[in-house]
């Protein structure tokens, strides 16, 4: 009977947890238009960072279904909040040129460490996931920005 009535009291709690949903991440502005002006970005760059960045790293998140599931949603919100925090593109194009350069590094090392996109969103957004000649096109145009 004790076990019945565990069960009963976690379906209710899931339910109502339900109800408590994380803030989107959404702006009126679709990509970090200022960024991809600034940077003169190429259509090919704009299409590997639309589909392997800006999900975690701009003020605009296309949200899968599952995220409408809690605990999903917020998991997934503390992992944008923690990405934009160590970048966000909307931002980029504000910084001061060392600290711009500083970002451009660290995200170039990143790409080729393997490191982002994490391992965690690729296994749920298998279109993401960078080839090799991906991640060296985004290496190339963020080392050249570097020198500019």
């Amino acid at each position: 009977m004790k076990k019945k009535k565990l069960i009963w009291i976690l379906i209710i709690l899931l339910a109502a947890i339900q109800f408590i949903r994380p803030e989107q991440n959404t702006s009126v502005q679709p990509l970090p238009q200022s960024f991809i002006d600034t940077f003169q970005v190429t259509d090919k760059v704009k299409t590997l960072l639309t589909t392997s960045c800006f999900d975690c790293h701009s003020n605009n998140t296309r949200y899968p279904w599952y995220t409408h599931i809690q605990p999903v949603g917020w998991i997934l919100a503390s992992h944008i909040r923690e990405g934009k925090e160590k970048l966000n593109f909307n931002e980029v194009a504000s910084l001061s040129p060392r600290r711009r350069n500083s970002k451009f590094k660290s995200i170039t090392e990143q790409i080729e460490n393997g490191e982002m996109p994490l391992k965690s969103y690729l296994q749920m957004h298998k279109d993401v996931k960078l080839s090799e000649r991906d991640k060296n096109i985004l290496i190339h145009f963020f080392q050249s920005k570097m020198k500019e």
